[in-house]
């Protein structure tokens, strides 16, 4: 009995090392955010003191918080939307019988392998105004007279930002939703042609339910990723012009390494946090409804 009670518990063991590691690795750094969101710290003086719920209020009260997280979520749902959109129709062009095939799935996964400071620096010598290849291109053709201010205007960085962070992230979608349409037996659409049905409806009746978990999921992860964007929009604007493209995450940077204000940015993080649970929340949800049907 002894024995059978100790096979049972053997895999346990055997993972035990991994797990400890990953809350050392997570949990851990995750908790003395939580800490630190109740205390004062400052880098440069080197003090703590406890505050309790201090830092939220002055973060709630602080009248630019609110602008800066409308223009997270306005962020999140523009880039959410285009990689999710884009990189379906992509997806879907790399599923048809077309020439070239593999090339072209090789060639689509060219902007997800580079890193995206890399890029980032690229496409920010590209949109410079005064020496940027966009503005050259633009004025050469007669499309437009004289330079534009890409990065430099608050209306158009925002967009640029989006854009960037767009092109990054359709390659990985597309190879997603990819794997999802292959995975749908074939025999589900020769069977739908036998009944009659033309190709909207074999798209709505097949397709559609055939990658629908997929779908909420990749929804779940770009979701997550894109409101934790840093990278593409720090290395474009770091923020500007005057906040026009300050998010959250761009918030904590420069609370925590600009003003040295560790309590602020832990507290920001938290918000963050507990946002993201949010929606994962109800993404999971939305999969478990759809598991169901």
């Amino acid at each position: 009995m002894t024995k059978i009670k100790l096979k049972n518990y053997t895999p346990y063991f055997l993972i035990l090392p991994v797990v400890v590691f990953m809350l050392a690795l997570y949990a851990y750094p995750i908790f003395l955010v939580f800490v630190e969101s109740f205390n004062k710290t400052s880098i440069i003086a080197g003090s703590s003191e406890f505050v309790g719920l201090d830092n939220f209020r002055k973060i709630i009260s602080d009248g630019s918080f609110s602008t800066t997280l409308g223009l997270t979520f306005k962020y999140t749902a523009l880039t959410v939307f285009l990689k999710m959109f884009l990189g379906f129709v992509m997806a879907l062009f790399l599923y048809s019988d077309i020439y070239f095939k593999k090339t072209l799935r090789f060639l689509s996964l060219i902007p997800w392998a580079i890193p995206q400071v890399a890029v980032s620096i690229v496409w920010k010598w590209i949109l410079d105004g005064n020496y940027g290849y966009l503005n050259y291109y633009l004025i050469k053709f007669g499309i437009i007279e004289k330079n534009i201010a890409w990065l430099s205007s608050q209306k158009l960085a925002f967009f640029c930002a989006a854009f960037v962070d767009t092109w990054l992230g359709i390659s990985l979608v597309s190879m997603i939703f990819l794997a999802a349409l292959n995975s749908i037996d074939r025999s589900l659409y020769e069977s739908a042609m036998m009944d009659g049905a033309n190709l909207i409806r074999r798209f709505t009746n097949v397709t559609i339910p055939g990658i629908k978990t997929v779908f909420f999921i990749t929804l779940t992860l770009v979701t997550i990723w894109t409101f934790n964007s840093f990278n593409v929009i720090f290395v474009l604007t770091q923020g500007g012009p005057m906040r026009s493209t300050e998010t959250l995450i761009i918030r904590i940077y420069q609370e925590a390494f600009s003003k040295f204000d560790l309590g602020t940015s832990s507290a920001l993080s938290v918000i963050v946090f507990l946002i993201l649970i949010s929606f994962s929340a109800i993404y999971f949800k939305l999969i478990s409804n759809a598991n169901k049907e």
